[in-house]
């Protein structure tokens, strides 16, 4: 990534830029869209975050962690977008998060559809702040520590919701982890 900022902010290359963009838009659209629950306004929000990142990239070099600053850019300025419509205050506590997918990593790709399918289910019935959290973590791949800076709560916060996350999946998980053993043993 170091290359890439490099060229998009020395060089001004709008390849490298379009790469930068690529790689981070669809979490930070999910992001967003876990605060609006609009497609079309989560896009744009995302989309205005970058344009400031493109039209200030001179700067890029000040910025202490790029991948935080982008979900903070974007949690504000969905935050704002909400204020400004009457009676839309929200809460991470109230907020339904959707589009989760599972992260194409190698250890992901021997799941079956069925487990794929029951883990989604499972990350579905976590509170609204379990599941962002579970998110950021386990597949954004921040730290607790960045976490907790995009969502303005401490470090132990995280950890102890992401506590209660695994230990939900866990006891959700347990019922069809034991069917599939037994079908696996079934096997000839």
């Amino acid at each position: 990534m170091d290359d890439l900022l490099y060229r998009i902010q020395f060089l001004g290359d709008q390849q490298a830029f379009k790469a930068f963009y690529q790689q981070h838009v669809f979490r930070l659209y999910q992001f967003a869209f876990a605060f609006l629950r609009q497609r079309q306004a989560a896009e744009e929000i995302v989309n205005d975050v970058f344009v400031k990142i493109w039209q200030q990239r001179a700067r890029l070099d000040k910025i202490a962690n790029l991948r935080v600053y982008l979900y903070v850019a974007v949690k504000h300025a969905a935050l704002n977008h909400l204020r400004a419509r009457p009676f839309a205050e929200e809460s991470l506590d109230s907020l339904h998060v959707q589009h989760f997918r599972l992260a194409p990593q190698a250890e992901h790709l021997l799941l079956t559809h069925e487990l794929q399918k029951a883990i989604a289910s499972a990350i579905a019935q976590l509170p609204p702040k379990c599941q962002m959290i579970f998110k950021l973590v386990k597949e954004d791949g921040l730290s607790y520590k960045e976490v907790a800076g995009i969502l303005d709560i401490s470090a132990k916060t995280v950890d102890a919701q992401l506590a209660i996350a695994i230990r939900k999946l866990s006891v959700l998980l347990t019922p069809f982890l034991q069917t599939s053993r037994r079908k696996q043993e079934v096997r000839p």
